[in-house]
């Protein structure tokens, strides 16, 4: 079924953007660590907008499945330098800790993904990294590549948040342990109440709104994860490019 294949492909983006966050973070932000000042000052500014929206994302999951915030902290005040986000009590009776754990945890990737697609709007590159995502050929996304204006405070501003931001809106490991039972039996749920709708007869009259509602946020998942790894990947590239000789140098 069309619905379902787009479940399946919206899962695929949303690990395909986690892939690319994470070796963002380790080859370029791990690159860049180290107890020296001015490591600790490049390291400080490159993950601040990141992170900052990271925890924040956190905290909307929570809220938005039923559960207080207790506490909310960003690296630089962290002892241990991570960064973490901790639910309080139900808001709401019916909030179940799974549903919690699972929303708090993907909700990063949603909403750092959303973040860089209304940067690029704001900025006035929305339409570039637009022609970009649908290239079709090599020589065309480096046509596209080409026409980066360097000169332009946009486009710094954007490499900069698109830098931070996609390194950081990966889960951490320990809350993708926690929370993949719980993504996992969400899909199953969609897919279940897919094929329900669509194989009892009495639901068939839902049929329709099912397939307009879920279609349209499938593609609106779809787009904003795929802008997500276009923008990771533009900057990310020569990020890690760039950040060699400081993995040469910690070593």
């Amino acid at each position: 079924m069309e619905l379902i294949r787009r479940v399946i492909l919206v899962a695929a983006e949303a690990a395909l953007l986690y892939v690319a966050s994470r070796l963002i973070f380790e080859w370029v932000l791990r690159a860049a660590w180290g107890r020296a000042p001015a490591r600790r000052l490049l390291v400080g500014i490159l993950r601040a907008p990141g992170n900052l929206l990271h925890e924040a994302s956190h905290a909307l999951g929570y809220l938005l499945a039923g559960y207080r915030v207790r506490r909310c902290v960003p690296f630089f005040i962290d002892p241990e330098g991570r960064g973490y986000c901790r639910p309080g009590t139900p808001w709401v009776a019916w909030a179940p800790p799974w549903l919690a754990t699972g929303a708090a945890a993907i909700m990063p990737l949603i909403a750092g993904a959303a973040a860089l697609y209304w940067i690029a709007i704001w900025l006035g590159m929305h339409t570039w990294m637009s022609a970009l995502a649908t290239a079709r050929t090599w020589a065309a996304a480096s046509e596209l590549l080409g026409q980066l204006d360097f000169r332009a405070w946009q486009t710094w501003a954007f490499l900069y948040l698109a830098l931070s931001i996609g390194a950081e809106l990966a889960p951490s490991e320990i809350d993708l342990r926690r929370s993949l039972p719980a993504l996992a039996v969400g899909a199953l749920v969609v897919i279940a109440v897919i094929v329900a709708v669509s194989g009892i007869e009495p639901l068939a009259r839902f049929r329709q709104d099912l397939d307009v509602g879920l279609g349209w946020w499938l593609s609106w998942a779809s787009s904003i994860l795929d802008f997500g790894i276009v923008a990771i990947v533009v900057v990310g590239l020569p990020a890690a490019v760039l950040a060699w000789p400081l993995r040469g140098r910690k070593r």
